[in-house]
């Protein structure tokens, strides 16, 4: 069974708490929730938690389940590092929500709906999922979160009892799971609780050290000192503990699934103390998974860094459709979560090929014999589209996509493509091989490796060949102006070379040294049925 589909299986038939002696509720609507924390950028590793919930909440819909589906902007998180890209004047907002930072585009909107708007939009109308969104800033002002707060204050011993029994140092004697928002300087990381009466809070500005992710060196926030006193009661802004915060949206929102990245599912890690938290505190079931049930995934690394926005090394939602197809995004994240993934522009080819090949199994024009491994890339396939798949369209291998978007003027196109053998009928797929040449020839602008960036050279270069080289050039060209497939061309080079005692290698660096003035290229045989015949016969063959 596909892994959502055995998830969505043990969400509904789910009987018991995890933590205490309960059982559960069976809701009439089942949620399934994915959040980030606005720091910067949201890229596509932010929308992995999108992509692997959207499989579950496809997986519980095919079962006959309703389901909500919900992506919450964690912007009430306090800025902590000036991210890669933003202005470094905006070192004077560290400490602060994130809400409350204006844009950096000096639009005049806020922070957040900078970034927000264009991820979540890009994710509706590109990649085939479209959860309501939801921001933290909201649902404070709302006052949907003050029970939880009230009762997290209530039931502090208890909470700080759960958190220090996976803690090296117990949490002070005075700790207090909320902190206000300062009414002085707006920071949030460095207000103190300092008494609590009910629900009004007296607290103080004080100075704070913190280690920003992924940094050795501690960051220091001077507080401003100010000492004041605030009512949650009546809307004062402030934040829970991101642990206590947690396990509070589960229950405000009754959430029966949220994916999550390794680090929070160690021992002893945040989402187990969230789920105690959830469990014994507000009185409801720890999320999937169980104890025993772990479905967490991996990183997205870009080389041996994870991505990240306060590093940089992002690629946004927004624009990964300009230069690949949306499902190889979905196929990254959907395909095996539980193992690392390493994003690499020059890769993406192969993506698309995996892709084009999962498309073939699925509507059975490649045959295998392993029936439980085809059932399951179906399945993986299905999880891909957009929409359900409804009938194969012929399309372009990506990289050979990317050889003709840079050198064959689209009114040509489908010459080409029926020359080289690799679409019979170009007006039944003429949409999806334009799209795919828009995104292939974006791709090669920006990304493609030297081997298939491609610009003819305009003189003939020069270059030292020897007799036997010559006369390989020459039948190649020959052969090509009479009119032939690829894998007749194949053929004729490497019999051509066996004749003439020319090394493969030897001929193919002679032959792009010609062309396009490199050592290394496109595919030869397809390449040379992309290109102009007389060019070809001009530049080949040579005098012996």
């Amino acid at each position: 069974m596909f892994w959502s589909d055995t998830i969505a299986k043990l969400i509904v038939e789910r009987e018991k708490f995890n933590y205490i002696d309960k059982k559960v509720k069976r809701p009439s609507v089942f949620t399934v929730k994915s959040s980030t924390s606005i720091s910067g950028v949201p890229h596509i590793g932010n929308a992995s938690d999108v992509l692997r919930g959207d499989a579950v909440v496809r997986s519980l819909k095919e079962l006959g389940e309703s389901v909500r589906f919900i992506w919450v902007a964690e912007d009430m998180d306090p800025l902590r590092k000036v991210p890669a890209g933003i202005p470094k004047e905006f070192e004077k907002y560290l400490g602060q929500p994130v809400s409350s930072i204006p844009a950096p585009d000096g639009s005049g909107q806020s922070y957040v709906k900078y970034f927000v708007t264009k991820f979540i939009d890009s994710l509706r109308d590109s990649f085939g999922t479209a959860p309501e969104l939801l921001t933290m800033t909201d649902i404070y002002r709302s006052g949907d979160f003050t029970p939880y707060i009230v009762k997290a204050l209530e039931e502090a011993g208890k909470i700080k009892e759960i958190l220090d029994q996976h803690r090296r140092t117990p949490l002070a004697d005075d700790w207090c799971p909320y902190n206000p928002v300062c009414e002085n300087c707006g920071k949030l990381i460095t207000t103190k609780v300092t008494g609590v009466d009910g629900t009004k809070l007296s607290y103080s500005c004080e100075d704070y050290s913190f280690k920003p992710f992924g940094k050795e060196a501690y960051t220091k926030l001077k507080g401003c000192g100010h000492k004041g006193t605030v009512d949650i009661a009546k809307g004062a802004a402030g934040k829970l503990n991101w642990k206590v915060e947690w396990a509070a949206e589960w229950a405000l929102w009754g959430v029966n699934f949220e994916p999550a990245g390794k680090e929070h599912f160690m021992p002893g890690a945040s989402f187990w103390n969230a789920g105690e938290i959830a469990e014994k505190v507000f009185g409801v079931p720890e999320p999937y998974p169980g104890k025993n049930e772990i479905q967490p995934y991996e990183y997205v690394l870009v080389g041996k860094e994870k991505m990240s926005a306060s590093v940089g090394n992002v690629v946004s939602t927004w624009d990964w459709p300009k230069f690949a197809p949306p499902e190889t995004l979905r196929l990254l994240f959907i395909k095996r979560p539980n193992r690392t993934r390493t994003f690499d522009y020059a890769k993406i080819p192969d993506m698309v090929d995996e892709l084009d090949r999962l498309e073939k199994l699925y509507f059975g024009l490649t045959k295998v014999e392993d029936k439980k491994g085809l059932a399951n890339a179906k399945r993986l396939y299905e999880m891909c589209c957009i929409a359900k798949p409804e009938s194969y369209v012929p399309n372009v291998p990506f990289g050979f996509a990317a050889v003709l978007a840079q050198i064959v003027p689209k009114e040509k196109v489908a010459d080409v493509l029926k020359a080289t053998g690799h679409v019979d009928k170009f007006e039944k797929s003429k949409d999806v091989i334009l799209t795919r040449l828009a995104q292939a020839g974006e791709w090669a602008r920006l990304y493609a490796p030297q081997r298939l960036r491609v610009a003819i050279a305009k003189e003939m270069p020069k270059v030292e060949l020897s007799k036997g080289v010559k006369a390989v050039l020459s039948e190649v060209a020959e052969f090509v102006e009479k009119g032939a497939t690829p894998k007749e061309i194949t053929e004729t080079i490497r019999s051509s070379c066996k004749k003439n005692h020319v090394e493969l290698v030897e001929f193919f660096k002679a032959a792009y040294r010609l062309l396009i003035n490199a050592e290394q290229g496109p595919r030869l045989s397809n390449f040379l049925l992309v290109l102009d015949k007389a060019f070809i016969v001009n530049r080949l063959k040579l005098k012996k």
